[in-house]
């Protein structure tokens, strides 16, 4: 059984949602925003499609705590299993769907047969499980009838799934032939060394399939798994629970603990079961995440697998097509599957997964802008934070590395199409990329560029007096390490008219104007890459905002400030008014005065 199509009104975070789901794909990993309401769609089908007779529903499950709009969950199910199909089920129930997720009113030789369940919950708190038809009729969806779905989830309330109880997965198991009722029996007169006993029993067979499954899917180290007494619940009277050798699986970590409770709930399940998984990187390595991922994007005994991840290590190693963005706009929730996608969106989710895990996407033209960008997010977090406001990580703000200018608009567009808010930041000194621009910013996207024909480096130099460049050189002269390497890296193609001082001002007396020195210093840092490492853009960052307040830098932050507003909405402060400028010693006055004159 598979859902083809999930619809979802007013349940917590999700005012509606309307996801056609991916037939070609088993496993699906929702992405994106945390707040967007990825795990809520994954409790929504575990709400829907469990067998639990009852469900705890609170007032705050409704969409901003509002009763007078009721709770509905629909899921088109596919594939059904042949006892869901017998007349005396509901095989006279069973509508039609197409390739969409359109739905008719009956199956026929172009529409798959489908059943339509539904949970809905109003101001009563009651949930109310049926199966409808196009048409309107319903009819009652029992607990017994659900568990056909063969529909579980896995999350951070895994322990129950690791002892015997009439609700547990290994409970539900063992009824079938009395084992823990025997196990019980003998518990009660001989303890834990009658349960030893047992070993050969069923439920030791049934114990060491957990074992085997749990090591499969997780690359687990189990060796000993058998039953034995749960000490853990002594006030309610003996109890069974699996064990490890003299260790209740119980008291594992997290990872091991959520892993057993996947092996246990699938094997109850029973072959092609529906399985969700919220944040399936939680309590384990990557490696042991990954290799998890791997299974059940594999493994037959699941006909479908939904899953959140929050990890970028998951992001990267998935397939392509088995990812699925999720974003949030006051409620209205949107999945976009990403099979199918682009060359650059591949190309964006390698480069720096993280970015499809974040609100705010700033794609920056390479290691220059990256580092700027990051020492501008340290002092603008720093200065907001000082106030009571929101830092660049609760806004939820990532920086991708573009690797090139010619991929900015092309990374910012693709992210755009997925609904994610982007800005880019990039040079203005390649006019080869100008239609590219164009075509980002026609769809919406934000572009950040410097003035028309500047790199970040002319950017910086255009404004800057003598002594304005004689500081810009010192920072050049710390990225390199030696005085006479930045000596060198000016008077490349300058061979007739070579400059022996590190001092700018000096240069006028060979007759160098102020705009060949800007232009002069602007080259050197550009091809001989004084700030072409992350830590050398972020020097570069924090200089620029050590002098912010000159007139000489004005063009340059009015730009970065545009940054600061997207990655702060609705900011109520400026970074040139956040923090103070720095140092206001007479030189540096005379300094600004000087940019200003030049």
């Amino acid at each position: 059984m598979r859902i083809q199509r999930l619809t979802i009104e007013n349940f917590r975070g999700v005012k509606a949602l309307d996801w056609t789901l991916p037939m070609d794909q088993r496993l699906v990993a929702l992405i994106g925003p945390g707040d967007s309401g990825k795990s809520t769609i994954l409790e929504a089908v575990h709400w829907l499609l469990g067998d639990r007779w009852s469900i705890p529903v609170s007032d705050t499950d409704f969409f901003g705590v509002d009763l007078s709009q009721t709770i509905r969950i629909q899921a088109v199910l596919v594939g059904l299993p042949d006892a869901l199909k017998r007349d005396t089920a509901f095989g006279l129930w069973l509508s039609g769907v197409d390739s969409t997720g359109a739905l008719h009113q009956d199956p026929d030789d172009t529409h798959t047969p489908a059943l339509i369940a539904v949970l809905t919950i109003d101001d009563s708190l009651e949930p109310h499980w049926s199966v409808e038809r196009v048409d309107g009729q319903s009819q009652l969806l029992t607990s017994a009838q659900r568990r056909h779905f063969s529909t579980f989830k896995v999350d951070d309330r895994t322990d129950a799934q690791l002892r015997w109880s009439r609700a547990s997965a290994l409970g539900r198991m063992s009824q079938r032939d009395g084992a823990d009722r025997d196990a019980l029996a003998a518990a009660s007169r001989a303890a834990q060394q009658a349960i030893v006993d047992h070993e050969s029993s069923p439920l030791s067979d049934l114990a060491e399939k957990v074992q085997k499954r749990a090591n499969m899917i997780g690359g687990g180290r189990f060796s000993d798994i058998k039953p034995g007494l749960d000490t853990s619940r002594s006030s309610m009277g003996a109890g069974l629970a699996l064990y490890e050798g003299a260790i209740p699986l119980a008291s594992f970590g997290l990872g091991s603990r959520r892993l057993a409770s996947l092996a246990v709930q699938q094997l109850a399940s029973g072959e092609r079961s529906v399985a969700v998984i919220d944040e399936l990187e939680e309590g384990l390595e990557p490696h042991r995440a990954v290799r998890l991922l791997q299974y059940l994007r594999d493994d037959d005994a699941y006909s479908q697998v939904l899953v959140t991840t929050h990890s970028p290590v998951v992001v990267e190693q998935a397939k392509t097509e088995n990812l699925a963005t999720v974003q949030s706009d006051s409620g209205v929730v949107t999945v976009t599957t990403l099979s199918g996608s682009t060359a650059v969106l591949q190309r964006l989710r390698r480069s720096r997964p993280s970015s499809l895990l974040a609100r705010r996407v700033v794609v920056a033209e390479g290691k220059t802008e990256h580092g700027v960008l990051l020492a501008c997010l340290d002092d603008w977090d720093e200065a907001r934070s000082s106030v009571g406001l929101s830092t660049s990580a609760g806004e939820g703000v990532a920086i991708q590395d573009a690797q090139g200018g010619s991929e900015v608009a092309p990374k910012a567009s693709a992210l755009h199409s997925l609904g994610y808010a982007v800005a880019g930041f990039m040079d203005a000194d390649d006019p080869s990329v100008d239609v590219a621009v164009q075509e980002a910013l026609d769809a919406g996207v934000q572009i950040v560029r410097w003035e028309p024909g500047n790199s970040i480096e002319d950017q910086a130099c255009s404004g800057l007096s003598w002594k304005g460049l004689s500081k810009f050189i010192a920072l050049g002269v710390e990225r390199r390490a030696a005085e006479s390497t930045v000596l060198d890296d000016l008077n490349v193609d300058h061979s007739e008219n070579r400059v022996t001082s590190l001092d700018a001002a000096d240069w006028q007396a060979q007759g160098i104007t102020l705009e060949q020195a800007r232009d002069r210093v602007a080259t050197a840092a550009n091809k001989r890459k004084w700030f072409k490492e992350v830590e050398d853009g972020r020097a570069l960052g924090e200089w620029l905002l050590g002098y912010r307040t000159q007139p000489a830098l004005e063009a340059t932050i009015q730009r970065l400030n545009e940054i600061y507003a997207f990655c702060y909405p609705a900011a109520p402060v400026v970074p040139g008014a956040a923090v103070d400028s720095g140092d206001t010693s007479d030189e540096d006055a005379q300094g600004q005065e000087d940019a200003a004159d030049g």
